[in-house]
């Protein structure tokens, strides 16, 4: 039997097809588990005694305004495993639960008072309402991993639409603050009709989850997969992969148009993170007229890992480009130019590149000489405990980096003592991380330029002979056999 919709959610379930049937009672719930097995697991059994066993488990049914289904009831009794294929076999089970009671149905009172049923959770029995409210949550919390909510437009039976609504108000709300998939079957005559189609629409805009509109009883297989593949779609996405182009992948946030690319990225995965949600994504993303198109590449339902591949527009690279080249890209010769620049610049910073992050962290940074800058120094015979040998000595450079936080001020005279601490009262209340503080101006000057003048002032004021002195204290220092503390007196 080709059964891809229960194969896909049994395995986005860990085959553990575990299910609570839920809602209000007299809505088809037992209905929907009878024609549930009859079409979807009795097929598959071949041992008769389980065959058997399972149908006189199976729940009953009927008309009218009497409740049947008196206590939670799991069927099977005890998770069965079917095996479909030699690369297929889930466990399963289905609670069939008491349901929320509507008022003028029958069955949940007696003469005596509040009707008493037997739980799995109690040892004692509990009123007939109680059972209804705390199965359905102990179902839905502790014992499936998906919920379907039966409810009905009010087309057959004895109750009306107001009704079932009534417990829908009241049970759905439940159900979604339990953070548990589920999706919503509405029970109708005429699933086709305007008054199903207009209930459809409105539970799924006040709930946000899937309703799907069927004829319970007379329900077929498509139909089931419908049910089955729209329970899918309340599972969250685990793996939600945007595939950009490897050009514009590379690039960081200090490129404008990346930045833009990434938040709205950002946006869309915030926003939709469901199965169900997989369209509403790329709807989003092609809304953005970021991109020529989006198309989803791939989409694995047994783990949850989507894939959505991005093509760019054809000005984007050109843009990209400009952004980074300026007018270094107007002719060939600049072209070439700026990228025999950067290859230079790029050797330079791999010799130098980890020495400037060390010393960005720890405060001094040291770049180790390659081989290429090793000098041979002439041999000498050397004497030693009566005996010779040659010394062969080598010399390279090592560049030291050190950090030095350089002090800079400024005291701009505003007037008097009151105009002052407004003024720095309106500082404070600045975010002085932020880089909008810096482009305040005073005196027609902006205070960054202000105080980077101030900074190289005291650098460049460094004599040449304090950073000789400076370097032959870290000559001796680096090339002395001891590690001994040396003073240097400015």
């Amino acid at each position: 039997m080709n059964d891809n919709a229960l194969n896909n959610l049994t395995s986005r379930m860990k085959d553990d097809f575990y299910v609570g049937v839920v809602g209000s009672v007299r809505s088809g719930k037992s209905s929907f588990i009878n024609k549930f097995f009859e079409l979807k697991v009795l097929p598959y059994l071949n041992d008769e005694f389980i065959k058997n066993k399972i149908v006189d488990e199976l729940p009953q049914t009927a008309d009218g305004k009497q409740i049947m289904t008196v206590e939670p009831k799991f069927i099977p009794s005890t998770s069965l495993n079917i095996n479909v294929k030699e690369d297929w076999n889930f466990n399963i089970r289905i609670v069939d639960c008491v349901g929320q009671i509507i008022p003028s149905a029958t069955g949940y009172s007696t003469e005596d008072g509040p009707r008493l049923v037997k739980t799995p959770w109690f040892d004692d029995k509990i009123p007939f309402e109680d059972a209804a409210k705390i199965g359905t949550e102990k179902v839905i919390k502790n014992h499936s991993n998906l919920g379907i909510y039966i409810t009905s437009d009010g087309s057959f039976g004895e109750f009306s639409r107001a009704e079932y609504k009534k417990v829908e108000e009241d049970l759905i709300p439940q159900l979604m603050s339990l953070e548990k998939p589920f999706t919503i079957v509405l029970n109708t005559k005429n699933p086709t009709g305007k008054l199903a189609q207009s209930i459809k629409l409105e539970l799924e805009e006040k709930y946000k989850v899937v309703v799907n509109a069927l004829n319970v009883i007379q329900m077929t297989q498509a139909e089931i997969d419908q049910v089955l593949s729209s329970a899918l779609g309340e599972f969250p996405i685990e793996d939600l992969e945007i595939a950009l182009p490897e050009y514009f992948a590379v690039l960081g946030d200090d490129i404008e148009l990346k930045k833009l690319v990434d938040d709205e990225i950002s946006n869309a995965s915030n926003n939709y993170n469901k199965i169900k949600d997989i369209a509403k994504i790329q709807d989003y993303l092609k809304n953005t007229n970021l991109f020529k198109d989006v198309k989803l590449d791939v989409f694995s339902p047994t783990d949850a890992k989507v894939i959505i591949e991005i093509e760019l527009k054809e000005e984007t690279y050109q843009t990209i480009l400009e952004e980074l080249l300026g007018d270094k890209g107007d002719s060939r010769s600049a072209y070439i130019s700026y990228l025999y620049e950067c290859k230079k610049l790029s050797n330079t910073y791999e010799n130098l590149g980890s020495a400037l992050e060390m010393a960005k962290e720890t405060g001094y940074g040291i770049s180790v000489p390659q081989a290429a800058d090793m000098k041979l120094l002439p041999p000498q015979i050397v004497k030693q405990n009566g005996k010779y040998g040659v010394k062969l000595s080598a010399i390279a450079p090592s560049i030291h980096l050190i950090k030095v936080d350089v002090e800079s001020s400024f005291t701009p005279i505003i007037g008097s003592e009151a105009q002052s601490q407004m003024m720095m009262d309106n500082l404070l209340n600045e975010d002085i991380e932020n880089s909008e503080v810096w482009n305040k101006e005073f005196f027609g000057r902006k205070l960054s330029e202000i105080v980077n003048d101030g900074i190289r002032a005291k650098i460049y004021q460094m004599p040449d002979k304090s950073k000789d002195k400076l370097k032959n204290v870290l000559d001796k220092m680096i090339n002395s056999s001891h590690n001994g503390l040396i003073a240097i007196i400015v």
